[in-house]
């Protein structure tokens, strides 16, 4: 059974915050939280681990970072196909059976012209070369998350329709502003739904930047513009930084109180992004069961 027929049965639980959960064990990377597979990947496991405990049916590799331009940013580009791999085989050692593995690709770090210097072909290679590894590796689906423009996310959409036939996801992340909702880059919840639709997409989400509250209006919009099957993953919470340390300070009984309410609003699918950990999956768990 894949994800899509599973989604018929009931709402599916996706991760929290991978990269929250390695800096709460204090071990941390300059280069960033992927390099961990290689370096600690019994820690990333059992960070992967925990989560389907929790109640995940969904969980991320460790490779939202892991594209070649983001790679290059590090100078880590030689290790694209190690670090890729590696995070997809700690996934799936973790994974029990009837969950699912998604292959996390995350935004290049660059910028398309004319705004930026990046060529639509050269950032259709950037993400056909990780997604390649992903299929490759065995992933059970594909998440673009955290897009802050559509137009590299219809470019990402591409290079993984290059790569292989693999159940793909793409997650815009919204800002809320008078006017209503808006990605970075000036576009609305209808123009992001219809051009994934259009690049035919299997599911549309949201996630980051909102607080698990106001992403409960920003749901209604979106299954209100779409059919596609939905996947919400809010922060825990604004941060708050003291002394130079990021906290979220949302509990997790707020954020499943939420959680129901997205679900109302028409999410098919939901998870948790910032600050989230795994007792925040396990109290969402507990509330959409009581629902």
């Amino acid at each position: 059974m894949n994800l899509l027929e599973k989604l018929k049965e009931r709402t599916i639980l996706f991760d929290g915050a991978t990269g929250t959960m390695l800096m709460e064990t204090g071990h941390s990377s300059t280069e960033g939280p992927i390099t961990l597979n290689l370096e600690k990947p019994d820690l990333v496991a059992d960070v992967h681990r925990k989560y389907y405990e929790a109640g995940s049916d969904v969980v991320a590799a460790n490779t939202f970072g892991g594209n070649p331009m983001k790679l290059a940013a590090a100078g880590l580009e030689q290790q694209l196909d190690a670090l890729n791999r590696e995070g997809v085989r700690l996934t799936t050692a973790a994974c029990p059976n009837g969950k699912f593995v998604a292959g996390d690709m995350g935004p290049s770090g660059k910028m398309l012209k004319p705004i930026g210097d990046i060529a639509r072909e050269e950032m259709q290679e950037n993400y056909f070369r990780q997604a390649h590894v992903l299929i490759d590796a065995g992933v059970d689906l594909i998440a673009i998350e955290t897009m802050y423009s559509l137009e590299e996310a219809l470019v990402a959409v591409s290079g993984v329709r290059q790569a292989g036939d693999v159940l793909l996801l793409v997650s815009m992340t919204f800002n809320q502003t008078p006017r209503g909702f808006y990605t970075m880059m000036g576009e609305n919840v209808v123009q992001c739904t219809s051009a994934l639709e259009k690049a035919a997409v299997d599911m549309i989400g949201a996630n980051c930047t909102l607080n698990s509250s106001d992403i409960v209006a920003l749901t209604t919009e979106l299954r209100a513009a779409t059919a596609k099957p939905i996947l919400i993953q809010p922060n825990a919470g604004q941060p708050v930084t003291v002394k130079g340390v990021t906290r979220y300070e949302q509990t997790p009984a707020e954020f499943a109180a939420d959680a129901v309410k997205i679900k109302h609003a028409g999410a098919d699918m939901i998870g948790g992004c910032c600050g989230s950990t795994p007792a925040f999956i396990r109290e969402v768990a507990a509330a959409l069961d009581d629902t």
